[in-house]
């Protein structure tokens, strides 16, 4: 090889052979390993290790709305709920984020626009393994009103086909046809 072309190439692979080094220190060095926990979201020393619990989603209609809780009429619910439906649970909102429509005009959105027959939508954790007791409130983390049930448009089940009452056959041509 010429050393014209020599020198070149061989100041690149030492550019090179530095540069790799470098690059995979400012990224945080091994990552085939487990070694870096904390940064990973592994348990660390500061980690606050708990039982995790499960979601319950419950789908009803708001019954009775009292001072910090809402009594629901269960519709449907997620797998951890279903043996719930048809039974009237009470959910304590006192720390719940409260997802409503400014119903009443007061410039906030909180437990005073939620109204009996409004359907709502309240997510709540539960103890793994645990099963819901309805005599005691539950603790909601979400609750979500979606107003009352829209009302029936369609003027009580009559539609109308438009037709013009003309009884005659019009066949292709669009005229009546003679029998």
């Amino acid at each position: 090889m010429d050393s014209k072309l020599k020198r070149p190439l061989v100041a690149l692979g030492v550019v090179a052979a530095l540069a790799l080094p470098a690059g995979a220190a400012a990224h945080g060095g091994d990552h085939g390993g487990k070694a870096n926990h904390a940064f990973h979201g592994g348990k660390s020393a500061g980690h606050k290790g708990g039982k995790h619990g499960r979601a319950l989603i419950v789908k009803g209609t708001v019954s009775a709305v009292g001072t910090g809780t809402v009594d629901v009429l269960v519709k449907s619910a997620n797998h951890h709920g279903r043996a719930l439906r048809g039974q009237t649970l009470t959910f304590d909102v006192s720390n719940a984020r409260i997802v409503v429509r400014d119903v009443n005009g007061d410039g906030k959105r909180d437990l005073t626009d939620v109204a009996v027959g409004d359907r709502v939508l309240v997510q709540s954790r539960i103890a793994k393994g645990a099963t819901v007791d309805s005599s005691q409130p539950v603790v909601a983390k979400q609750v979500v009103d979606k107003g009352a049930k829209p009302a029936d448009t369609s003027g009580g089940g009559s539609t109308d086909t438009g037709d013009t009452g003309d009884s005659g056959d019009t066949g292709d041509s669009g005229t009546p046809s003679t029998p």
